[in-house]
C-alpha cells in the first residue's frame, strides 16, 4: 500500500466514524470483531456514494476492493478517491468483462475481498431494486464465500446514525447442469430474497 492510499483510507475511516457513527449488527456474532473469516465477495445494497467507504471502514483490515463504475474514476476529486481506495472499475458503457477477472484475481490470488452492489444504482429508503446478474455470475465463477451487508440508508453526513447488518458467510448452490442462464437467474433471485430478509432483520433490531 502506497503512502497516498494509506493517508486517504485513514482520513476516510476517521471521518466516517465521526460523521456517520456506524452501528453494525450481525445475524451471527463473528469469530473476530470487524473481520471476515475468509477473502469473500461482499454483496451490498446501494443507497448512495457513501456505501462503499462505510463498508470498507468496517472491514478496514481486510482491504475491501469495491467495484465501481468506470465513469466515476474520471470525475475530478471522486476519481482520485476511487483510485486510492482499492476500487475496481466496471465499464458499463462497453460491456467490458475485465472487472470479473480482476475481482477473481483479487479474491483467489491476492487473498483480499471484493464488494459488489448488484442493484447497480441508488435505491430508495428500504425499497430494494432488482438485482443485476453480475453478483451471482461472479460468485458462481469464483466460488468465493459470500457475505451480505444491508445498509439502512441513504447515509447522510451528520444525519441519523448509520446502521448496517452483516450476514453469516455462505456459498451459492453449485450448478447441476452447468452455469446456464436459468441457474444465474435463480441464484440472483435467491440473493434478492436474502437481502430482503436481511433488511427485515435489521428493522426488527432497530425497532426492538
Amino acid at each position: 500500500m502506497n503512502i497516498t492510499t494509506y493517508i486517504v483510507e485513514g482520513v476516510t475511516a476517521f471521518l466516517i466514524k465521526v460523521l456517520l457513527r456506524p452501528k453494525v449488527y450481525y445475524v451471527e456474532p463473528p469469530k473476530r470483531k470487524r473481520r471476515l473469516d475468509n477473502p469473500s465477495l461482499l454483496i451490498i445494497n446501494h443507497t448512495g456514494h457513501l456505501d462503499g467507504p462505510v463498508v470498507t471502514t468496517m472491514f478496514r483490515k481486510d482491504h475491501i476492493h469495491n467495484l465501481a463504475a468506470k465513469d466515476r474514476f474520471e470525475q475530478r476529486g471522486f476519481g482520485f478517491f476511487l483510485r486510492h481506495t482499492h476500487c475496481i472499475p466496471i465499464d458499463r458503457q462497453n460491456g467490458d468483462t475485465s472487472w470479473i477477472h480482476e475481482a477473481i484475481k483479487t479474491i483467489k490470488e491476492d487473498k483480499e475481498s471484493v464488494a459488489i452492489f448488484p442493484e447497480g444504482r441508488h435505491g430508495e429508503h428500504r425499497k430494494q431494486l432488482p438485482f443485476h446478474p453480475g453478483a451471482a455470475m461472479l460468485a458462481a465463477i469464483s466460488q468465493a464465500p459470500l457475505v451480505m451487508v444491508y445498509i439502512d440508508g441513504p447515509l447522510k453526513i451528520l444525519g441519523p446514525r448509520a446502521r448496517l447488518i452483516v450476514s453469516p458467510e455462505f456459498h451459492l448452490d453449485p450448478p447441476t447442469n452447468g452455469m446456464h442462464t436459468q441457474y444465474i437467474h435463480e441464484q440472483t433471485r435467491m440473493l434478492q430474497d436474502k437481502m430482503k430478509g436481511l433488511m427485515e432483520e435489521l428493522i426488527k433490531r432497530i425497532e426492538a
